[in-house]
């Protein structure tokens, strides 16, 4: 199958010295992160960490997220659990798990655009997209699904730009698929311009068609029988956000705030976190593009000069934009990262077409390419200073890791192996930062992973010495309904512990307790 040939490339360079090159900046530039004194799982985080816990003690193998009936774990599960077996589980094994399927992702964006673009062209916009500020913390979140999501759109690309006998390339494409709408079905708007042109360029598009679907049934299928059979634990207790908005149109501001947040990677949930000064002027160059791709689109359009590969990412960005509008009321700006990779390719394509109709100089291309790479190299410095925290670290303070462990610590020398966390998400640090020897749950009685509050709920009935752990500065009155406030120690100004909680002090302070 032909593809529309972009400008002609040095076809005699090897590849793999591209995707060396893709990696090694991919990891020096998420070193401010990971060796930051901020560095802090999140709770869903920690979840995906403690899964990937039970799958290297062979206890479980989840194949969702826990709590979920989507969030897809069968990768990003199985990475933590290799990198827990190799380095112990922590923080840094679980990020480079992720990161390493991100980086993945990133080889098959770059080799599916090289027949594009030629290989040259194509890792300068990959060289792009591994330094976005959009990805600077997000290529390394184990939310289970999302990065899944990222490399398997990635694959899909790659496997329907290659030449390959079609019925075996669609049936794999329709399971790379089906991967994508179990792990975020939010990316499958971005993928469908594609899945439709390169069914139309086929000659033999019925028999295509026949092999996708066949591709995507069967894995459906193979997921759906065996998902029972190897989740033993885990419940389904989150349906996700609202399904629907009622008044999409007047959504449009919030949208236009949940894209250009998206595009900084700053934020948790759907909170502003503080972005530095060059990361927060990348995003805004990343907006403008956008703003100047549509009207590009336009302008192509008008004046029937028409550019394929322009149009298929500009309809990825916009079919990723409308559904999001249309289909979810919740504006987290992580349900748009799809629209990403077609941004920084959309942005590619238009920039080497004028290039290449203007005869620019080496030189003076390369110049604006690396002028924005700096901008974007400087962005990833700045997130050394992440936090989705409230809090603000010193030079002097202690690591969150430390802090947090100092918590943990605080209680195992009480003989605490059961607390009872007073905040939401806070179960799941305390619980994956202590290997499980402090098993924790919130307030309520039903939960994702469900064998957890069973656990607690039987050291309080035995009467065994158990905590309330919470933020400093978030008791909820709890001072107020102890006989000895200054029983509730203060660790470093972030955390409270208060230990020899009986069931009655826990109801008091909200815990609910089944029957």
């Amino acid at each position: 199958m032909s593809l529309p040939a972009g400008p002609a490339a040095v076809r005699s360079a090897p590849t793999w010295p591209y995707l060396v090159a893709l990696a090694i900046v991919a990891v020096i530039s998420r070193l401010p992160q990971l060796l930051s004194r901020n560095l802090l799982l999140e709770g869903d985080e920690c979840i995906l960490g403690l899964m990937g816990m039970h799958l290297a003690q062979h206890r479980e193998f989840p194949i969702f997220f826990y709590g979920q009936k989507y969030g897809l774990s069968i990768v990003e599960a199985p990475a933590a659990a290799l990198s827990f077996t190799i380095f112990g589980p922590g923080a840094l094994p679980l990020k480079a798990a992720i990161l390493a399927i991100w980086v993945a992702g990133v080889a098959f964006y770059f080799l599916a655009f090289a027949r594009v673009l030629g290989r040259a062209r194509s890792f300068w916009i990959t060289l792009l997209l591994v330094l976005m500020p959009a990805w600077a913390a997000t290529s390394m979140k184990a939310w289970s699904g999302y990065v899944t999501a990222f490399s398997a759109t990635g694959a899909t690309l790659y496997v329907m730009t290659r030449n390959d006998a079609a019925a075996v390339r669609w049936l794999i494409a329709g399971a790379m698929t089906a991967i994508i709408y179990f792990a975020q079905p939010l990316w499958l708007p971005s993928l469908l311009p594609f899945v439709l042109y390169f069914l139309w360029l086929n000659r033999t598009r019925l028999s295509c068609m026949g092999s996708y679907v066949s591709g995507i049934l069967c894995l459906i299928l193979l997921i759906a029988t065996t998902r029972n059979h190897w989740t033993a634990g885990a419940a389904e207790t989150w349906t996700g956000p609202p399904i629907g908005d009622r008044h999409p149109l007047l959504a449009v501001p919030r949208l236009l705030n949940q894209t250009y947040l998206n595009l900084t990677g700053s934020y948790y949930f759907g909170a502003v976190v503080h972005a530095g000064r060059f990361t927060t002027a990348a995003a805004r160059v990343w907006l403008g593009i956008l703003g100047a791709a549509a009207l590009l689109q336009g302008y192509r359009l008008l004046t029937r000069k028409y550019l394929v590969w322009s149009h298929l990412l500009f309809a990825s960005v916009s079919s990723t934009v409308i559904a999001n509008l249309i289909l979810l009321e919740w504006r987290d700006p992580r349900y748009l990262l799809a629209l990403n990779v077609p941004l920084v390719y959309v942005a590619g394509v238009e920039f080497f077409a004028l290039i290449d109709a203007y005869r620019v100089p080496v030189r003076r291309w390369a110049t604006a390419i690396v002028i924005l790479l700096a901008l974007q190299g400087v962005s990833m410095r700045e997130f050394a200073d992440y936090n989705y925290m409230w809090w603000t670290n010193s030079r002097e303070s202690p690591s969150e890791t430390k802090t947090l462990r100092k918590v943990i610590g605080y209680m195992r020398s009480r003989g605490v192996s059961h607390a009872f966390a007073m905040n939401a998400l806070l179960q799941w640090p305390i619980t994956f930062y202590s290997r499980e020897t402090v098993i924790t749950r919130w307030k309520a009685d039903v939960d994702r992973y469900p064998p957890y509050i069973r656990k607690v709920d039987r050291a309080i009935a035995r009467g065994e010495t158990v905590a309330i752990v919470g933020y400093v500065g978030y008791t909820y009155g709890l001072e107020r309904m102890v006989t000895n406030p200054d029983a509730i120690i203060n660790i470093d100004g972030k955390y409270f512990v208060y230990i020899g909680a009986d069931e009655n002090l826990l109801r008091k302070a909200g815990f609910a307790f089944p029957g």
